[in-house]
């Protein structure tokens, strides 16, 4: 997975799955999973959904309407939309930019959401679940009554402030222990390898507002987020 880096690649066709049977060539108006050696597409993870976008080779194009990851490999789902696809062909693999951008928005901003509630709230409150795509962001989370209006009110404008500060967002890679050990939240039932990534955003207490561990896409900026409005508790 290069796609933390990059909305690009070149890249060779390694597998092609039409109906879970492995084939070795694509044609067009089929519908299949194409595995590739290296590629920009996220796979759905940590509440995130998968890119979408298009694979292009000299014979055709693919259109990647959803990636999944299964058992470390990329599955990118989709439609031979024009011309032919085969085994062991150079592609061009381009997520399309515009739903990542708003993707990772929405993904940023449940980080600062989660730490606003535990600064609103206290820090009992606990992540136990989210759902990120380019229109919305959905949080779900521990805690033992309603939130008033007052503190909804006071969890939206802190999130605004946050993103007003236009911080730069700080991604580390570092040991597990470590990471945890300087205050980076991990959630809980996710699975976390000997080293971790740690996205660091905002100013706040400490001079840190939040700091997660997280392998999602994110903002470089937290003005990129641009607004952030509470529709529905």
């Amino acid at each position: 997975f290069v796609g933390y880096d990059s909305l690009s690649s070149d890249s060779g066709v390694k597998k092609i799955f039409v109906d879970g049977v492995e084939q070795e060539m694509l044609s067009q108006n089929e519908e299949a999973v194409l595995i590739l050696d290296r590629t920009p597409f996220y796979g759905e993870a940590g509440g995130q959904v998968g890119d979408i976008g298009r694979i292009s080779g000299q014979g055709g194009v693919f259109e990647v309407v959803d990636t999944q990851v299964s058992q470390g490999c990329y599955l990118h789902i989709g439609k031979q939309v024009s011309g032919s696809m085969q085994l062991d062909q150079a592609i061009k693999a381009e997520v399309d930019l515009e739903t990542r951008e708003r993707t990772r928005s929405n993904h940023s901003a449940t980080h600062l959401v989660h730490a606003a509630l535990r600064s609103t709230l206290g820090d009992h409150v606990e992540q136990k679940g989210s759902y990120v795509d380019s229109s919305k962001l959905r949080f779900d989370f521990s805690h033992n009554d309603i939130i008033s209006e007052e503190n909804l009110e006071k969890i939206e404008l802190l999130v605004n402030k946050i993103i007003k500060q236009k911080s730069p967002v700080q991604i580390k890679i570092q040991d597990h222990n470590e990471a945890v050990n300087s205050g980076a939240i991990a959630l809980f039932g996710e699975k976390y390898g000997d080293e971790v990534r740690v996205v660091v955003m905002g100013k706040g207490r400490d001079n840190i507002f939040s700091r997660e561990l997280c392998g999602g896409t994110h903002v470089n900026n937290t003005g990129d987020i641009e607004k952030f409005k509470i529709t529905n508790e």
